[in-house]
């Protein structure tokens, strides 16, 4: 039986499930705690008996956070693996991740009672924006191609699209997939267009913060894709494999000063992913982007009820805000 305490749960331990303890610390974005947020818990309880590997078997709980925002739990699991989230609290976007403890010893995970710090944002000014995540493909190398991010597509005579946002342009080579040596160029069409990477919320739906920033911009992006036959795996760089997230400016008309007259922002969840730049052309996947089409609004909070890309196929729908 599941005994209650203030801010945590205490569920009885098996002898072949070691204990688990976990705390929870929940604030808003200015660092207020969070007082009553449910937190739902899920683990491992054991693997029933069955064909193959037999069934998964999971429980659950929920827990209130204290008027400091804090709330435990102790139980046992199987595996070490909490998954964990808070996304009915009124108001706010959804949280949570995964924790995986190191190791057990004396019938307990460890280490004992680490402490996950979820940050939860308020839903404040969501807008409709263009978004989606787009994989496509890159002809040639040693070409520059423009892409149109509103058509969602390349502009001629590759594709329908009219205005070149981004430019791409892969060199080097790839002969195979143990033996290339690539670069992908992203570039821009204006002055003061650009790019620049930023750090998400950690746990958040909504990652980024909610204004783009006015400078910061880099008018250039090279991702390096490297590996030779005889290097170890410590020797390979491979900038695709990075999840880094960005803002973006497009668009940018100038006034007779120089000053920017008007702009379009958005901003990019996860990396860019390519092979390389074979003879025979390669993959090319733009990471989910979000394009807020007023000009010169910085917001960064998407509306997912109000994609202005229309009718996409399940696997480009984007729930995220």
């Amino acid at each position: 039986m599941a005994a209650l305490f203030l801010a945590g749960v205490s569920v009885g331990c098996a002898a072949d499930k070691p204990e688990a303890q976990i705390s929870f610390k929940l604030t808003d974005e200015n660092s207020a705690p969070l007082a009553n947020a449910p937190v739902h818990i899920v683990t491992l309880d054991h693997v029933a008996p069955g064909a193959g590997f037999g069934d998964s078997i999971y429980k659950e709980t929920n827990v209130l956070t204290d008027v400091k925002g804090l709330a435990s739990i102790t139980w046992t699991s199987a595996d070490g693996q909490f998954s964990y989230d808070a996304n009915k609290m009124l108001g706010y976007y959804e949280g949570g991740g995964l924790y995986l403890f190191k190791s057990s010893l004396a019938d307990q995970w460890q280490p004992r009672n680490p402490t996950i710090e979820l940050v939860l944002k308020p839903i404040v000014n969501p807008v409709p924006m263009y978004a989606r995540e787009i994989k496509t493909r890159i002809a040639k190398p040693e070409q520059r191609y423009g892409y149109d991010l509103l058509a969602a597509d390349w502009v001629a005579p590759q594709g329908k699209g009219q205005t070149a946002d981004l430019f791409f342009e892969l060199t080097g080579y790839a002969n195979n997939v143990k033996d290339y040596n690539s670069t992908l160029t992203v570039t821009f069409t204006n002055p003061l267009d650009g790019i620049q990477s930023f750090v998400p919320t950690k746990g958040s739906a909504f990652r980024s913060p909610r204004v783009a920033p006015l400078d910061g911009y880099q008018d250039k992006l090279d991702l390096r894709r490297v590996r030779k036959p005889e290097q170890s795996s410590a020797d390979w760089i491979d900038d695709t494999q990075s999840e880094t997230n960005y803002f973006f400016r497009i668009r940018t008309v100038l006034d007779e000063n120089g000053k920017i007259k008007s702009a379009l922002y958005g901003k990019i969840y996860g990396g860019f992913k390519f092979f390389g730049a074979s003879t025979n052309g390669s993959f090319l996947t733009i990471p989910t982007y979000y394009l807020n089409p007023e000009a010169n609004s910085r917001n960064m909070e998407f509306d997912p009820k109000q994609n202005l890309f229309k009718n996409l196929p399940p696997l480009e729908r984007v729930s995220a805000p």
